[in-house]
C-alpha cells in the first residue's frame, strides 16, 4: 500500500542559494590565510559536508579543490546565514551522536580560509582514502516498492508500508534503510503498525538504532511504514530503496516510547532512560523546545530548535542516553503559538 502527500514549500538549500547567487571565485584572490585545503579544510569537509556533497547524492560534489574553490563565496553565505550544514539543534542542550554542525572553530577556520584567498597546499597533506568499511549481512532483506520521483518538485513525501516477514515475537536490533536513488532522497522515518518509532536514514547518518542489548519488538502485526522525503532533481528518477533488519537475542531487553505534544501528559511511570528524540511538526513551527521536569524540581532543556526546517526530517540520537526518574513530566513548546508539532522520545526500559 502507498500513500502519496505532495507539499511545495521552500527549499533553502545549497544547491539552491548557488544558482541564484552565481558567485564564483576570482583567480586573483589574494592570499593571506596560513590555512590550507589539504590541511584542514579537507578533513571538515570530511566530517561535515560530503554525506549531501559527493559525487551521487543531494547537491554539488564538493570533493576536489576545484569544486570547493568555484563556490567559496556562495558557501561562506550558507555557513554564515547558518543554512548549512542541515543541522536544526542549538549546541548547549543536549549532545547528540549524529551533531553535523560546524563548531565555532571549524567555522571560524573554514571563513578565514575562503577570506584569505582559499590557498590550496601540498597534496601530500591531504588524508589517506579510508579504509572500506566492513558490515555483517543483514538477515533480512525487504524491497519498497519503486517511488517516482518528479523533476524539479520542491518537497514530496511518500509513506509505503510494507511486511517484514519474522516472528512477531523475534526482535530486532535495528531497521536500516538502503537508499537507491541518493541524489533524490533527503531522509527517512521508519515507523512500526502501532506508529512507534523504530528507526531512520538521513544523508549524513547511515541508520538510528537503540543502544545494544536494547531491541525493538513489532509485536503480532510485522508491518513497518517508511516515511521517505524527496526533493526533486533536474530529471525524474525512480527510488528503489529498501529495508534491511537485523535480529537481536531472544532476551534482549525492549524499548518504549512517550509521544508530546502541546498538550500535558501524565508524568513516567517508572525509571527510564532517553536514547532519541524525533521531532515532527506542521509547516507553520518556527522553532520548538523539549523540556523534562524531574520530581526534585530540575528541568532539563532536552531539545531546542530555534529555526525549524521542514524539507529535512531529523532524528536526534543522544550521545549517551540520559537517566530519568519515576514522575518526570515533559513540556514542548512551539512558536508560533496555536502551530502542531510531536517529540517522539525513545526509552530504554
Amino acid at each position: 500500500m502507498s500513500v502519496t502527500r505532495r507539499l511545495v514549500v521552500p527549499a533553502v538549500t545549497l544547491a539552491a542559494a548557488l544558482a541564484v547567487s552565481g558567485a564564483r571565485v576570482r583567480t586573483d584572490d589574494p592570499v593571506s590565510s596560513s590555512v590550507r585545503f589539504t590541511g584542514e579544510i579537507v578533513r571538515i569537509l570530511d566530517r561535515r559536508c560530503l554525506a549531501c556533497h559527493d559525487a551521487r547524492s543531494l547537491s554539488m560534489p564538493l570533493t576536489s579543490y576545484r569544486d570547493v574553490r568555484a563556490w567559496g563565496r556562495a558557501i561562506r553565505e550558507e555557513i554564515v546565514e547558518q543554512r548549512m550544514p542541515p543541522w536544526s539543534a542549538a549546541r548547549g542542550y543536549g549532545r547528540f551522536r549524529n551533531d553535523l554542525s560546524l563548531t565555532a572553530r571549524e567555522m571560524a577556520t573554514v571563513l578565514s580560509w575562503i577570506d584569505g584567498g582559499m590557498p590550496r597546499g601540498d597534496d601530500r597533506d591531504l588524508p589517506a582514502a579510508p579504509a572500506p568499511a566492513s558490515a555483517a549481512a543483514p538477515d533480512l532483506r525487504v524491497a519498497l516498492p519503486p517511488q517516482r520521483v518528479p523533476a524539479l518538485e520542491a518537497q514530496l513525501v511518500r509513506r509505503v508500508t510494507v511486511t517484514i516477514p519474522i516472528d512477531p515475537d523475534r526482535p530486532i536490533a535495528r531497521v536500516v534503510l538502503v537508499p537507491g536513488a541518493r541524489e533524490v532522497l533527503l531522509g527517512a522515518q521508519i515507523y512500526d503498525a502501532a506508529d512507534r518509532w523504530v528507526g531512520a536514514w538521513l544523508p549524513w547518518q547511515r541508520e538510528a538504532a537503540p543502544p545494544s542489548p536494547h531491541a525493538v519488538r513489532l509485536g503480532r502485526d510485522p508491518r513497518v511504514t517508511v516515511e521517505l522525503h524527496y526533493r526533486g532533481g533536474d530529471a525524474e528518477v525512480s527510488d528503489e530503496s529498501a529495508l534491511e533488519v537485523y535480529y537481536a537475542p531472544k532476551a534482549a531487553p525492549p524499548v518504549d516510547e512517550v509521544s508530546v505534544d502541546g498538550r500535558s501528559r501524565a508524568p513516567l511511570s517508572r525509571n527510564a532512560t532517553l536514547w532519541a528524540i524525533v521531532p515532527s511538526s506542521d509547516g507553520d513551527v518556527r522553532s520548538l523546545e523539549l523540556k523534562a521536569r524531574r520530581p526534585d524540581g530540575s528541568t532539563d532543556v532536552l531539545l531546542w530548535i530555534p529555526q525549524v526546517h521542514p524539507e529535512w526530517p531529523q532524528a536526534f540520537v543522544l550521545d549517551t542516553p540520559l537517566a530519568l526518574p519515576a514522575g518526570t513530566t515533559f513540556s514542548l513548546v512551539v512558536q508560533p503559538p496555536g502551530s502542531s508539532a510531536r517529540a517522539r522520545l525513545g526509552l530504554l526500559r
